[in-house]
């Protein structure tokens, strides 16, 4: 059907769709005082109450009538909206028929009187081609119509499809439109311009002319030529521009063309900061006419311009100029502002999702699109799925399509299986070997989920179909992972043009049935050729900064050319240079005496030979960067520096230039000094400050070797045990977030009374919330439940003779000596039947915190300094023990207070060394005569100083404090 599907949109949605979240609408409540008893009267009015809609576009706003829905008033104020833009809502019962007739009459109301003093960018080409001079006078080009007027846009989309991906089209139709209405235009096809055939009323015309701003004088915007043969060199221009003259024939003059009738505008590719929007000018080429049987001449002939037609996304042929001129709604003054040949090399980037990244994160030359997605507290920059939308918008496609599953994985008995057996050694390799294994022995997810993404074209052709197999626990993660693995694949075809429209070598969970959406790229060269060059220092350091750790940095980049071969010129093939050239450039040094910014920006500009040497340019810095070690996420040669460093530490290398020569003009500001010293033999000279270092999260860290995440089996297991024990009271010493009393809640269990003590009120708040939502819709046994705010060191009478205590991953917090407090305290007053505790086991740590990568070969010393062994796996952890710590605490503590204890743990092997990564001591109290203690001379309630923050009893709700 020529009119393909048919829209069904509210104008609330069309208008979503169009302005997203710049669309505001503000509620208004207002009255009927017609069915009041005293209209205008300063009294309450007892009429009913109607709303009125405020809608504020970016350059406009409208305002509803009074409806009784507020519903109805924001549709309402969205039908103003699309009334004023020009865009009618497409009903079912569109026809072609109707489309044409539409675009017929958009036509001849653009060229009515009442349009001329239209307050838009279209109504002032109008009043600007009254101005022109000679034959030009009154004369519209075509090309400004089929551009400006998104009515007109919409209904040639509906006629055809095709108009999203040639928008050439529409200037074909348009003036076939326009034959139709000989007697009201004049429409002239050889030179795509219109004009209306009476004049205008001379009051008209000489009330607009009163309104015509002061005359500029002339000013020369910075532009960008952009030459069809792709060996010529993108060169910064000129354009002489004032109110004077119609901007579109000074860029036709450019051009060579004959007036600004002949020039093809192209979509928007953003905005200055004035606010005018940049795009693309070239000459109208060759366009088919609207029954596609016979072609219109065009002003062009010439061959198609990859490097224009890449960056705008439309075919774009002859010679091109990037420019930032424009009128703006409301405006009768040309906004102009200057583009720079950086910016057309910044445009260029941006087309891929590498690109997006860098330039989101203001690093073109250090910043690399992650290849893992870890977490969103660790991720640096947009959210994959912010950058993949971003994609789309610039490439034209549909949104991205997400479609989550939540499927289990394995049984409940499977948590509980024993792993196989551990292997450990010294010995690196069978380091790496262990840590596989251990990977794949982990237990599975009880339940996860999967997230497939599609990306479509606008007419729904399936362009890329992502289905990860993995699971994961959070439906975000999900999400934000498979919209990676697309960006990933995305940034590979951009980078390398050999990817195929099959599956890809490396990843059977990505297909793609078709690219041919995408113009080829023109070879730019802005992949990166640096990933996996690794930068060592001269000496043999080992990587001291574990995979996981958040760095901060300050660097620069500079472009540095030997005078003896800055007149000789380089070839491709000379880009890359060997890990050896490169090793012998590495300088570190100490600044262990660097405690502040500045200290830090005046070291580096002390040492940093671009304040010296007249032959070293600066292309790149940042004085505070971050990023996380181990996800690709840094340039490799910063990367692996930096893990060799310790916090003050300085470092100088350098490297021959990349293959990625244009991220060296996109990010440079003297794009043509820099474009005369890549024709020598430049180097990239890097200075990096190690600023601090955020040790990798403790649940980052396990929820990188355990599925599930160590944190979910330490819960499962004080589960199973509660459950076996048929208590009927528990009591969650450190309950934090709540974490364990929302699991118990899943189950049915004995238990009639739950209570948490913990000194954190965020954390306390949380764990209220989540245990109300809970309660209120199933408490199953649970009566009671109640939240107190106080230290586990103190000891409150209303906790003793309890059935259960569960503390798990608490007292590495305290310090050692509050940690054996604690278990007196707990043992000897709360005497709870059943004590839960765990901790982390020191020992495992060497495996969590595997610093060496797997493809990496680095001779550790038998005898590890201090700065090798491993780190705690908290900041916040004051100690932690190793097996024989934890026993010897443990027993002394149960054998003292008439307690049994059995050990055990969660993740790995308690059979073999190191042990579980999280041992678990679960202490019994013996039957004894002196079972009840008594607490003697102390008044009732003086033993009471934990506060009540939240209690909930069934059938009365909640109370909070």
């Amino acid at each position: 059907m020529a009119g393909g599907g048919k829209q069904t949109l509210t104008p609330k949605a069309i208008i979503h769709q169009r302005f997203g979240a710049n669309a505001s609408y503000r509620i208004e409540e207002v009255h009927d005082s017609s069915q009041s008893g005293c209209p205008g009267l300063a009294i309450p009015q007892k009429g009913p109450c109607l709303y009125r809609c405020h809608l504020q576009l970016p350059d406009f706003s409208v305002v509803s009538n009074d409806f009784k829905k507020k519903k109805d008033s924001e549709q309402s104020a969205a039908e103003l909206a699309l009334e004023k833009l020009g865009i009618r809502p497409q009903n079912d019962d569109l026809t072609v028929d109707e489309a044409w007739d539409d675009i017929t009459g958009r036509i001849k109301y653009i060229f009515s009187d009442e349009f001329l003093s239209a307050e838009q960018p279209l109504g002032a080409h109008l009043r600007a081609a009254l101005r022109r001079e000679g034959d030009c006078c009154g004369s519209v080009p075509v090309s400004v119509i089929a551009t400006f007027d998104a009515k007109i846009n919409s209904r040639c989309k509906f006629i055809n499809p095709s108009v999203e991906s040639d928008p050439s089209l529409v200037i074909s139709y348009v003036l076939k439109a326009a034959a139709k209405l000989s007697d009201y235009v004049v429409a002239s096809p050889h030179v795509a311009s219109l004009r209306r055939k009476n004049a205008y009323p001379s009051e008209i015309v000489e009330a607009l002319a009163t309104h015509v701003p002061d005359s500029l004088d002339s000013k020369e915007v910075e532009a960008v030529f952009i030459p069809c043969k792709g060996k010529e060199v993108v060169e910064a221009d000129a354009l002489d521009i004032s109110s004077g003259r119609y901007y579109l024939d000074v860029i036709a003059e450019r051009l060579c063309l004959k007036d600004g009738s002949q020039v093809m505008i192209s979509r928007t590719l953003g905005k200055a900061s004035c606010g005018s929007e940049c795009r693309v000018y070239s000459a109208i080429p060759k366009f088919k006419s609207s029954d596609n049987s016979s072609e219109v001449s065009g002003s062009a002939n010439e061959a198609r311009n990859a490097r224009a037609s890449y960056i705008c996304g439309q075919d774009i042929h002859g010679d091109a100029i990037l420019a930032s001129v424009g009128y703006r709604w409301k405006s009768e003054v040309l906004d102009y502002d200057d583009v720079t040949v950086k910016s057309f090399y910044r445009i260029c980037c941006g087309m891929s999702p590498n690109g997006i990244y860098k330039i989101s994160r203001e690093a073109l030359l250090a910043a690399q699109l992650p290849v893992s997605f870890t977490t969103k507290s660790s991720w640096r920059g947009p959210l994959p799925r912010e950058i993949l939308c971003m994609f789309c918008h610039q490439h034209r496609l549909a949104d991205p399509v997400f479609s989550v599953s939540a499927d289990p994985v394995k049984s409940l008995s499977d948590i509980y299986r024993s792993h196989k057996k551990l292997k450990f050694s010294g010995s690196d390799d069978d380091d790496d070997e262990n840590l596989n294994r251990e990977k794949e022995d982990a237990p599975g997810l009880v339940h996860g989920y999967r997230c497939e993404v599609k990306i479509l074209t606008k007419s729904q052709d399936l362009v890329l179909e992502c289905s990860p197999r993995k699971f994961y626990e959070k439906e975000n993660d999900a999400i934000q992972n498979a919209s990676l693995k697309a960006l990933l694949w995305f940034s590979k075809f951009f980078d390398d043009l050999d990817v195929g429209g099959s599956d890809t070598d490396d990843d059977q969970d990505v297909k793609s049935p078709s690219t041919n959406v995408f113009a080829a790229p023109p070879i730019l060269g802005i992949g990166d050729s640096s990933k996996t060059t690794n930068v060592p220092s001269r000496e043999k350091r080992v990587q001291s900064i574990t995979n996981g750790s958040v760095v901060s940095i300050c660097y620069s980049l500079s472009l540095a050319v030997d005078p003896e071969h800055s007149g000789e010129s380089e070839s491709p093939s000379e880009d890359i240079e060997s890990n050896e050239d490169i090793e012998s450039n590495v300088d570190i040094e100490s600044n262990d005496d660097i405690e502040s910014n500045d200290d830090i920006e005046s070291e580096v500009d002390a040492e940093h030979p671009c304040n010296c040497e007249p032959s070293i340019d600066l292309i790149e810095s940042n004085e505070e960067f971050e990023f996380e070690v181990g996800t690709g996420a840094m340039n490799s040669h910063i990367e692996s520096a930096v893990t060799r460093m310790t916090v003050g530490e300085y470092a100088s290398f350098n490297t021959t230039l990349p293959a990625a020569k244009a991220l060296i003009l996109a990010a440079a500001s003297d794009t043509e000094r820099i474009r005369s010293l890549l024709s020598a033999r430049p180097t990239l000279d890097y200075s990096i400050l190690l600023l601090g270092v955020k040790g990798p999260t403790e649940e980052r860290m396990e929820a990188a070797f355990f599925k599930p995440p160590l944190s979910k089996q330490r819960v499962e297991y004080a589960v199973k045990h509660i459950k076996e024990s048929s208590a009927s009271t528990l009591v969650d010493f450190g309950c934090g977030s709540g974490s364990l009393l929302d699991s118990l809640l899943d189950y049915p269990t004995s238990l009639q009374t739950i209570i948490g003590v913990d000194i954190s009120p965020k954390g306390l708040a949380r764990a209220a919330k989540m245990l109300h939502a809970k309660l209120n819709k199933e408490a199953g046994n649970v009566k009671s439940a109640t939240l107190y705010d106080g230290s586990i060191l103190e000891f409150d009478s209303r906790l003793h003779d309890i059935d259960i205590g569960t503390c798990l991953e608490v007292i590495e917090h305290m310090e050692e000596d509050e940690a054996c407090e604690f278990g007196v305290k707990v043992l000897s007053l709360f005497r709870p039947k059943l004590l839960i505790v765990s901790t982390p086991n020191f020992e495992y740590n060497t495996i969590l915190q595997q610093s060496t990568p797997a493809t990496q070969e680095v001779n550790q010393p038998e005898d590890k300094t201090e700065s090798q062994l491993p780190k705690f796996r908290n900041h916040d952890h004051k100690f932690e023990w190793t097996r024989e710590q934890f026993n010897n605490w443990a027993s002394k503590l149960a054998e003292r207070h008439n307690y049994s204890v059995e050990f055990s743990g969660v993740g790995g092997s308690g059979e073999v060394d190191p042990g579980f990564a999280s041992q678990i001591a679960v202490f019994k109290r013996e039957a004894s005569p002196e079972d009840k203690v008594v607490v003697e001379n102390v008044a009732e309630g003086s033993m009471q100083p934990y506060k009540v923050i939240w209690e909930w009893k069934k059938g009365n709700g909640e109370k909070k404090d």
